[in-house]
């Protein structure tokens, strides 16, 4: 038990002589200090401590309150027993108001409204929303668009493809073009440039990004055709098993029907085919399908910025493009015919990230010699070797190529696995909530990432921004926004 350093002054003692001391000079007798002070075998200092404390304590006790019940101020002590059962408590929850105002009952006994819940993230998530608008990365970025529905209600998303901020996620009333390219001149004129912008195929995203006047081309983005293409090489494959099957089947009917009644064991049925019929279908499947899968894999072997240990020439790859898509467009199969079809309509928007990177490399690529390149690009694919080993003539051109290629942007992967992110908290309400996906932005910036190539960064730091703070100092400084609470209003939790 704590017990005072002067044992002799308890504490009744002690309040008696701050009450003393509140009185004036004239009052509690000239000398009254000196005079106890020797007697008590204390400093002067002790009496003027007890009557600033006792001071302080009548003024917190009788200064004016709002009305009505004042919420009680209890001190939390979290040690080790208590983490676990906030671990067992969060772990459990998923994150609707009912299961927060779970959580604060089972947490720290106290019970609050739907309503106090819901006023108090609203709050929050409009400070938040504020908050991340005056975030801007010190570079253009590489946009990646794309939206997600929840409720039948687009969300627009636009994620930076280097530093994998989230720049932009608002849930609008409709995916049309004008409201894209209002979405992003908003984020114009808050001082977001963009490198490039890379989409699916979504006719409102392409128009939004042609009225928002952004100073950019629009890429197509190359995942979504690589999953398209995979969907056709799935139908192709399924369909040369069938007819594979339907030969076997129709030959070992056949031989059967030859055997009489010498065969043994279950009989197969008939197909309706002759077995010429049956090979011919299987033959025109298998080719078809291996015709397509060579087609898609020289079409992606095309799109690739690098080819062995050289730069791709866009014009090379414009070129080969062109002839798979006749190719392909003699193979007569619908589904084919249709993936040329879109091939040749966005061929620029697909060509559109070699044409930057030959641009970027044009002057280097003048200056050294093909085995330099050679070199450089061997350097760059190995990780054993780095930039130092070279000769100090080709280092600044390695360097040079390293950030190109750094900056190659083709892909909305970042924006798709955002999303893969966000789904889980989309699901858990019926609706969207306004304080969402504020909250929800806020978190995925300021968060840090535990592995791969961004461990230990968080995408705000990732994107330049100058005194980037972390996620706590980021979520205290938004809930003081909201509550206009002073800077260390919440300092009196005891760890």
């Amino acid at each position: 038990m704590a017990e005072y350093r002067a044992k002799h002054l308890d504490l009744s003692t002690r309040i008696e002589i701050g009450l003393k001391m509140l009185l004036h000079g004239e009052e509690r007798e000239w000398g009254w200090i000196t005079k106890m002070a020797e007697a008590q075998q204390v400093s002067r200092q002790t009496f003027y401590n007890c009557r600033d404390k006792v001071q302080a304590a009548l003024v917190e006790a009788l200064q004016p309150k709002a009305p009505g019940p004042q919420p009680t101020n209890q001190p939390l002590q979290v040690n080790a027993s208590y983490i676990k059962w906030a671990t067992t408590v969060l772990a459990m929850q998923k994150g609707s108001t009912r299961d927060v105002q779970l959580g604060l009952e089972l947490l720290f006994g106290e019970e609050r409204s739907v309503g106090f819940i819901n006023e108090t993230v609203n709050a929050v998530g409009q400070s938040a929303a504020v908050y991340n608008a005056q975030l801007v990365p010190s570079q253009p970025i590489a946009g990646e668009i794309d939206e997600v529905f929840q409720g039948m209600k687009p969300c627009f998303t636009v994620v930076d493809g280097q530093s994998f901020m989230v720049l932009n996620l608002t849930a609008e009333e409709n995916r049309e073009g004008d409201t894209w390219a209002k979405t992003l001149r908003r984020l114009i004129e808050q001082g977001i440039a963009f490198q490039d912008v890379v989409s699916d195929n979504a006719g409102g995203i392409r128009n939004g990004v042609k009225q928002a006047g952004l100073g950019t081309s629009w890429r197509l983005d190359v995942f979504h055709v690589l999953h398209d293409g995979h969907r056709i090489s799935q139908k192709l494959e399924n369909a040369a098993y069938r007819a594979i099957k339907q030969a076997i089947q129709t030959q070992a009917h056949a031989t059967e029907q030859m055997a009489g009644r010498n065969c043994t064991g279950r009989m197969h049925k008939a197909t309706g085919l002759s077995v010429a019929e049956a090979n011919a279908q299987q033959s025109a499947a298998v080719e078809q399908y291996d015709l397509w899968a060579w087609l898609f894999a020289e079409m992606r072997f095309a799109l690739n910025p690098v080819h062995g240990y050289r730069i791709q020439a866009s014009a090379t790859a414009r070129e080969t493009l062109q002839i798979i898509c006749d190719l392909m467009e003699q193979s007569g199969q619908k589904a084919i015919v249709s993936f040329a079809t879109m091939l040749r309509q966005n061929l620029e928007a697909l060509l559109d990230p070699l044409c930057w990177l030959e641009a970027q490399l044009a002057d280097w690529q003048q200056a050294i010699s093909p085995e330099d390149e050679t070199l450089i690009m061997f350097v760059h694919r190995w990780p054993i070797f780095s930039i130092a080993d070279l000769s100090p003539a080709l280092q600044a051109a390695a360097r040079a190529y390293e950030k190109a290629l750094a900056r190659f942007h083709r892909a909305s992967s970042h924006a798709e696995s955002f999303h893969s992110w966000l789904r889980p908290y989309l699901d858990i309400h019926r609706t969207l909530p306004d304080w969402l996906l504020p909250l929800a932005t806020l978190f995925w910036n300021h968060h840090e990432f535990q592995r791969g190539k961004r461990a230990g960064h968080s995408p705000v730091a990732l994107a330049g921004i100058e005194d980037a703070i972390s996620l706590h100092a980021a979520l205290r400084q938004v809930f003081n926004m909201a509550f206009a609470e002073p800077d260390n209003s919440m300092d009196g939790v005891a760890c």
